[in-house]
């Protein structure tokens, strides 16, 4: 089994590394003294209270600007799998902290992603190596780009007061994509750390719906942060950070966010039929359409009855063609994505039998493994493991390459008796949108797969403001004895 939490720790951990560019701002940010911005710390990372990992991190001065570094590691268990998860942030910035280059590398299960990034005028060019082969994104830019930690320290740029407000724009390396950054400064309070007590600046920083607060002192250093799934990163000395608050078992990620329900469901590969009820959404709007409905908090959805496709492979129509395009993460142009498809599919024209094979060949080759990683399709390929991630990151990739409209989706799942975490995938066959899970060898889906998110990897983390508060009360059917 599967799920999809794996990919939002790991974001936890990356999204450090996000680059904020000033928004809302008359301008530039003025240069720092030099001096007054180095810093070099070492951080704890905690979940639910147990060390999970911890994070070094250096800003100096460097020729033209500063340079920053960071080093992650996490250790956790998923499904019983001890997974350890390396990422490496290395980049150069401008006086005014403007990024000139930055790499960052994730060494994770699934082998080394690795991708750098240079700005070249008014473009961000973006090379991204996995295993042998790299590809190139280039990203337009209307303004300057910056990393969080120089977001950060232009709160220094002006002094601290309650109620100051920083807006930036955030471009995340672990998405390929930006999105508004809000900095509001609450005031100075006091802050237990390490048996003393501090004065700090409590800031609270809001990011693609999660809410996190930090805490920095006069100098601008990150003393403490707490974010979504009772996140805690602090600052610690060198030797407590790497040595000390280990448990005997690493941390039980998984079971730490499953979704605990009243009540089992009976054979839930095989139901056709669920009716619950969901709170704790927060501002997430949850898709509507299809084979799932979902009004004043009910939840309602039908497995898809067969039916024939409607037209024949490649889709030319105009409405689906975004979901045929290439993605950094779904490389659907690169030759062994394309000569894999095809020799799967072979001449095969009918968009469901296609989505057959492509759904038994998945399934059949992936060994069933979880792995803490952000997947891409062509790594995937190459690795022939996985979970559900990598199953429907593969399968998505495969399925545009022969000219199948396709899209990963992602939520939760009855299993076990509670709701996991899940990803599995979608095919436009014409007459409406078909569930697929190449991970459960499942087309269409049961009735147990909720959609939340409509995207790949890089929307996943929409999810994160909700895990730990959804919850999930199953109902008897409109109609039935017990309603």
């Amino acid at each position: 089994m599967a799920v999809v939490v794996v990919w939002v720790g790991l974001l936890l951990a990356l999204v450090r590394t996000r680059a904020p560019a000033p928004s809302e701002q008359p301008g530039p940010a003025p240069a720092l003294d030099a001096a007054a911005v180095a810093d070099d710390a070492w951080m704890g990372v905690y979940l639910h209270g147990q060390k999970v990992g911890y994070g070094h991190s250096r800003m100096t001065p460097a020729p033209g600007g500063f340079r920053f570094e960071e080093t992650s590691y996490l250790h956790l268990a998923v499904l019983d799998q001890v997974q350890n998860v390396r990422s490496v942030i290395d980049a150069t910035t401008s006086p005014d902290f403007a990024l000139r280059t930055f790499s960052v590398s994730l060494d994770s299960g699934l082998g080394v992603f690795d991708v750098r990034g240079n700005v070249e005028g008014q473009t961000l060019v973006l090379r991204i190596t996995s295993g042998a082969e790299t590809t190139e994104e280039r990203i337009p830019l209307s303004e300057p780009i910056y990393l969080p930690s120089s977001a950060r320290a232009q709160l220094r740029a002006a002094p601290l007061a309650a109620g100051r407000t920083l807006t930036v724009r955030a471009f995340d390396p672990s998405s390929m994509e930006h999105h508004p950054l809000q900095m509001s400064v609450i005031g100075r309070v006091p802050l237990a750390l390490d048996g003393t007590t501090v004065d700090a600046w409590l800031v609270r920083e809001s990011f693609r719906g999660a809410q996190t607060s930090v805490w920095i002192d006069d100098a601008g250093r990150t003393l403490r942060e707490e974010g979504p799934m009772e996140m805690v990163v602090q600052r610690e000395d060198a030797n407590r950070a790497l040595t000390v608050g280990w448990g005997e078992d690493a941390f039980d990620l998984v079971g730490a966010i499953a979704i605990r329900v009243k009540g089992t469901i009976a054979d839930p590969r095989n139901l056709a039929r669920l009716d619950a009820r969901l709170s704790g959404l927060g501002e997430m709007t949850v898709p509507n359409g299809g084979r799932q409905s979902f009004q004043d908090g009910v939840l309602h959805i039908e497995r898809e009855a067969p039916t024939a496709a409607t037209y024949e492979l490649p889709y030319d129509g105009r409405e689906w063609q975004s979901e045929l395009h290439a993605t950094p993460f779904l490389q659907v142009d690169n030759p062994r994505i394309i000569a894999a498809a095809r020799a799967v599919v072979g001449d095969e024209t009918d968009p469901r039998r296609a989505a057959e094979k492509l759904r038994r060949w998945v399934y059949d080759q992936l060994e069933k493994r979880p792995l803490a990683s952000v997947p891409n399709a062509l790594q995937v390929l190459d690795a022939r493991a996985g979970d559900c991630n990598e199953h429907a990151v593969l399968f998505a990739a495969l399925a545009r390459a022969v000219g199948l409209p396709a899209r990963v989706v992602a939520g939760v799942v009855y299993a076990d008796g509670a709701f996991l975490y899940h990803a599995w995938d979608e095919v436009w066959v014409g007459s409406g949108w078909l569930s697929v899970d190449p991970a459960f060898d499942q087309m269409p889906a049961d009735a147990t797969h909720v959609k939340l998110v409509e995207g790949g990897p890089e929307k996943h983390a929409a999810l994160v403001p909700v895990i730990g508060k959804l919850s999930i009360e199953l109902l008897p059917p409109p109609g039935s004895a017990a309603s």
